[in-house]
């Protein structure tokens, strides 16, 4: 269900608020060049400076945008299971699933976890994507819990964003089949992909769609030459995406190409110059600007 690539949107913001002119030009952008996906109000999309209220509107209205002509799937980055719930349900008619992270900061225990996934996949009859980041929210779903919760009815995916590229196999085989496995980072996607994941969950497709997809597309048909030709021209661009906090690098790039303004929220703040310099020169290597 959530195979493909997938871009992981920014929320492009004017004068402080939320800008949805330029939000509808982007997403229509990414629709038109074959994006299998969008993933809104996730890390990259800001989504921790955004209100309760803010997230609802974004993601309904980016829903009537798509309408139908790409899968949409809405972060829950979230640490309270109250304040998952209630955007749940608030937005549950307008997405194909919802994207749910390991909840932040607090560091719960793994029956804690699995208790909070639960509830979350019994509150719901759209599917879940699992979100393990362990970098970011300081604790990591052990494949016990990962195994317990991937038998839970609504629970279909793990976007897994760790280091160890292995589970991609042999955890994926220990598993009841068709529950998916999908690729966060976008410097060892191919790998991950080469290694049975199903998607790429991305931040370079924002900027370059049809690379991504021509790279995606290629290696799951067996195209090497043509897999090899994508891979090594979006590499560049995959390294200097995270040589600032994210979304930071993106948002930039998406201003030098029109979508969006270069705003972000505190504590995030604009990339400097020399940043730019190196992204503006990536992108026309890549023949984007």
């Amino acid at each position: 269900m959530f195979s493909g690539h997938f871009a992981a949107v920014v929320t492009p913001f004017a004068d402080g608020k939320v800008d949805f002119r330029s939000l509808e030009k982007y997403i229509n952008h990414l629709i038109s060049s074959g994006i299998s996906g969008i993933v809104v109000c996730g890390s990259t999309g800001e989504t921790l400076s955004l209100s309760q209220a803010e997230k609802i509107d974004i993601i309904t209205r980016v829903a009537k945008i798509i309408d139908g002509k790409a899968k949409i799937v809405a972060g829950v980055i979230e640490s309270a299971t109250h304040n998952c719930l209630d955007l749940m349900k608030n937005t549950e008619d307008s997405v194909d699933g919802f994207l749910c992270i390991c909840p932040y900061y607090i560091k719960p225990s793994q029956q804690q976890i699995y208790t909070h996934f639960e509830k979350l996949s019994t509150s719901t009859s759209k599917k879940l994507i699992l979100y393990n980041n362990p970098s970011r929210v300081g604790s990591s779903i052990a494949f016990d819990t990962l195994k317990r919760l991937s038998e839970l009815e609504n629970i279909a995916a793990i976007k897994e964003c760790g280091s160890d590229l292995s589970v991609f196999s042999s955890w994926r085989l220990q598993l009841k089949e068709g529950f998916s496995f999908i690729a966060g980072d976008d410097t060892t996607a191919c790998g991950a992909i080469a290694l049975g994941a199903d998607g790429i969950i991305s931040v370079s497709a924002n900027v370059a769609p049809e690379i991504c997809t021509t790279m995606y597309q290629a290696l799951k048909k067996g195209e090497m030459e043509r897999f090899a030709a994508s891979r090594d021209m979006i590499a560049p661009l995959h390294s200097v995406m995270f040589d600032a906090p994210n979304p930071a690098p993106v948002k930039y790039a998406l201003s030098r190409l029109g979508y969006v303004q270069n705003e972000l929220r505190d504590p995030l703040s604009p990339i400097d110059d020399q940043l730019k310099a190196k992204i503006d020169e990536v992108m026309k290597k890549v023949g984007l600007i």
